[in-house]
């Protein structure tokens, strides 16, 4: 059965609000993995040390390093740079605030919006465990 994206992003949406913060979250960081430990969702942009102050094989880049909520988590407010501590503080308390399954709903979003291509029983293994609707 082949996948109904738009059904899966209005039953995300429906359940799972947070997806549509314009700041944080899938829809606001491009689709990937955690520059930190590379097996969380990335869930928010930072603006502090770039992904090598993280990992000897994380490769020097600029631009904002994306991490996932445990990794931001145990970072803190050090991820952002002094000019966005307020930013980082309401980050944090954002993705405190996220459900456990938020990481498998992230990696959903992406590939309802497109952005990611699972194998199909990915896709069917992660909308059943969270009760989703996937076939259209």
């Amino acid at each position: 059965m082949p996948l109904n994206k738009p059904g899966l992003r209005r039953a995300l949406r429906r359940r799972y609000p947070w997806l549509d913060h314009p700041d944080l979250g899938p829809a606001a960081v491009e689709a990937g993995e955690c520059d930190r430990c590379g097996v969380e969702a990335r869930l928010t942009a930072t603006c502090g040390p770039t992904a090598a102050a993280y990992s000897a094989e994380a490769p020097l880049q600029a631009g904002p390093v994306f991490l996932g909520r445990r990794c931001a988590a145990a970072v803190g407010t050090d991820a952002w740079c002094d000019g966005h501590r307020q930013e980082a503080v309401e980050a944090l308390a954002w993705l405190k605030s996220l459900p456990s399954e938020a990481d498998d709903v992230a990696r959903l979003w992406w590939v309802a919006t497109g952005e990611v291509r699972l194998d199909p029983a990915g896709v069917w293994a992660l909308t059943t465990r969270l009760g989703l609707p996937a076939g259209g």
